[in-house]
């Protein structure tokens, strides 16, 4: 866990600061559609309606609605009744869109005596969000309202695409690479720790000057490195060779956590050493399984040799 934190933290961080400037980027994608279609239903206005004639006299008006709000209302009614489907304002909405980010897919809908339109499929109607509402009134009635809505569906990666996100993606990068070298160099640093020589261990019960009887079964040649059982045989090198030797120093067989440290050199016990202790341990127990001898774990203490 401890070589496992830093490339946690570097990975939350960058995703923390992307998602942030992710969002940034859709509220700001949304602001500006807003705009878009404001623009776009000036537009559609000039491009389709010519000429207005309308009388007008506040004091007559049996509400306080201003000429202004009124006439927007019948402009609306106007281009409802003559494009129900409103093709012109969908266009000039998806144009503008598109000037903004050509992935943005763009709608638009309607409310108009009891009749709801949408421009768009109504499979997508889910997932798109709305960006702005436009309210007309003539009256007081609401059921006489028209309110127009404009709709966008932004694809998850369109938020991602600048140059902010993909130099915290780069930063990101880099800092999981020197964390990855900075670890393995130092596993290798440790690996490289030359094995200090171990004294010679004394006999038990020999039958001559080359072997030694440690159970009844498992002869050991000390000068050669042989462990031998009937027909069967292996030389111990390395890490096994090292910890076979120190648990055949203890008259019960027994090897404890301090006496594999003293081994290394160390003082107290080092937490960058358990995982190659570990490995060592687990090496030579599978060297020694043919030979009837496991090597059992004592919680908190060592490891002890059992012959079975």
């Amino acid at each position: 866990m401890k070589h496992i934190i830093p490339y946690i933290a570097i990975l939350l961080l960058a995703t923390v600061i992307i998602y942030s400037n992710a969002e940034k980027e859709r509220t700001r994608i949304t602001e500006r559609c807003q705009d878009t279609f404001s623009d776009a239903i000036r537009t559609e206005k000039k491009l389709l309606i010519k000429q207005f004639c309308m009388q007008y006299r506040q004091e007559n008006s049996p509400n306080s609605l201003s000429v202004e709000d009124k006439k927007d209302w019948y402009d609306q009614n106007y281009l409802i009744t003559t494009s129900p489907s409103r093709h012109q304002l969908d266009s000039l909405f998806r144009d503008g869109a598109h000037k903004i980010n050509r992935n943005i897919s763009t709608a638009i809908g309607y409310t108009f005596n009891g009749k709801n339109y949408f421009s768009g499929d109504e499979s997508c109607r889910k997932s798109v969000i709305p960006v702005q509402e436009c309210v007309y009134r003539k009256d007081t009635i609401s059921t006489t309202d028209i309110v127009l809505q404009a709709y966008i569906h932004i694809p998850f990666y369109v938020p991602l695409q600048n140059t902010y996100i993909y130099a915290v993606i780069f930063m990101a990068s880099v800092a999981l690479a020197v964390c990855f070298l900075y670890t393995r160099r130092r596993k290798k640093n440790m690996t490289d720790i030359p094995l200090q020589e171990l004294p010679e261990t004394g006999n038990r019960t020999t039958d001559n000057a080359r072997w030694i009887i440690i159970s009844k079964e498992v002869w050991w040649d000390e000068k050669n490195h042989i462990i031998k059982k009937g027909e069967t045989s292996m030389i111990l090198t390395g890490e096994s060779l090292k910890f076979f030797k120190l648990f055949l120093e203890n008259k019960s067989f027994f090897l404890s956590y301090k006496t594999i440290y003293e081994s290394y050199g160390l003082k107290d016990e080092a937490p960058e050493f358990k995982d190659r202790i570990y490995q060592s341990i687990k090496l030579l127990r599978k060297d020694l399984i043919g030979f009837g001898i496991t090597i059992r774990s004592v919680r908190g203490r060592g490891y002890e040799l059992i012959f079975q």
